[in-house]
């Protein structure tokens, strides 16, 4: 009876080594911008998830709707250029950019185990204020980026 115990508590501790202790979890902001002067509204969800207090990767959808083709079509490509140049140069970057039914959607996932984050802070300094001493992006760090541009965290 000992060795049946011993082994499902061998078998339970490397169960919780293998999936964790439950502390992943999702962060959802949203921001919505009306720019009617400038032909445009903007709507955007990112969801951040992490382990414990450090971001493993974050989906955005970004939608900019407009009447006007011209926009729209400003819109897709300098999110296609960004997306990709920065897939290009980081890595982790999986994006689908639509423009369709007067909207453009860009669906991104960033996945920070991927990505070359030392590489991302060197170049943008701005981002060593979001990032903890291993150089490692932290939810406190990305909510208070999103926060910064009028985004609400929930």
């Amino acid at each position: 009876m000992k060795k049946y115990v011993y082994s499902l508590a061998l078998v339970l501790v490397g169960i919780l080594f293998v999936t964790g202790c439950g502390s992943s979890s999702k962060v959802t902001c949203t921001y919505e911008s009306d720019q009617s002067a400038s032909g445009y509204k903007l709507k955007s969800e990112y969801n951040i998830y992490s382990d414990g207090d450090v971001v493993t990767k974050v989906e955005t959808t970004e939608t900019v709707e407009s009447k006007n083709n011209t926009v729209l079509s400003y819109f897709e490509k300098q999110l296609k250029e960004q997306y990709k140049t920065n897939n290009e140069k980081y890595k982790g970057y999986d994006y689908k950019v639509t423009n369709k039914d007067g909207k453009v959607v860009s669906e991104v996932t960033i996945d920070y185990s991927k990505m070359d984050l030392n590489k991302f802070v060197e170049d943008n300094a701005a981002m060593k204020s979001f990032v903890n001493k291993d150089n490692k992006l932290t939810v406190k760090g990305v909510k208070s980026m999103y926060e910064s541009i009028g985004a609400k965290c929930k």
